[in-house]
């Protein structure tokens, strides 16, 4: 009876450890498809959105500045936006080796460059001419990714 008794609470404890371990194992895998979905960069048409959504809002701020601490925060925001994508082209221009998408991140770290000077202190908020060389910046990215779209389009229809 106790031969028995063991084997079966040998067996319980076997089982419980490969249930255990395959629910570690499902978790690691859930964990490292979170993390590729996030770390996955974007498509040249993801980018295309992404471009002329920061284009909008870069408008919007010139357009209609907020005052005092809303502008400071917009203005963070936007250069947060522009950090974003400065890094998420230079990682497409390493990845697929495209000296356009560089030229994509040049503009934008310019762009930067441009609303960092308001940020610091550099420039007057009452200076518009910065806001609109930034501007300016950001729609010749979006004119170069549109080129890049064409190139892509013809790629993909010769061949």
């Amino acid at each position: 009876m106790n031969l028995l008794l063991a084997e079966s609470v040998d067996w319980t404890r076997i089982i419980i450890e490969y249930v255990a371990y395959a629910a570690v194992i499902v978790v690691g895998i859930l964990i490292l498809l979170l993390l590729r979905r996030k770390t996955r960069l974007p498509r040249h048409r993801e980018l295309r959105v992404q471009l002329h959504d920061l284009s909008a809002a870069a408008d919007a701020f010139r357009t209609q500045p907020p005052t005092g601490l809303k502008r400071f925060k917009a203005l963070s925001a936007l250069i947060y936006r522009l950090d974003k994508l400065i890094y998420v082209t230079d990682r497409m221009a390493d990845k697929e080796r495209d000296g356009q998408i560089a030229g994509i991140s040049t503009l934008l770290t310019a762009a930067r460059n441009e609303l960092f000077a308001y940020r610091s202190g550099q420039r007057d908020l009452s200076d518009e001419e910065g806001l609109a060389l930034a501007q300016q910046k950001i729609a010749d990215a979006a004119e170069l990714l549109e080129r890049i779209l064409l190139r892509d389009e013809r790629l993909k229809a010769g061949g």
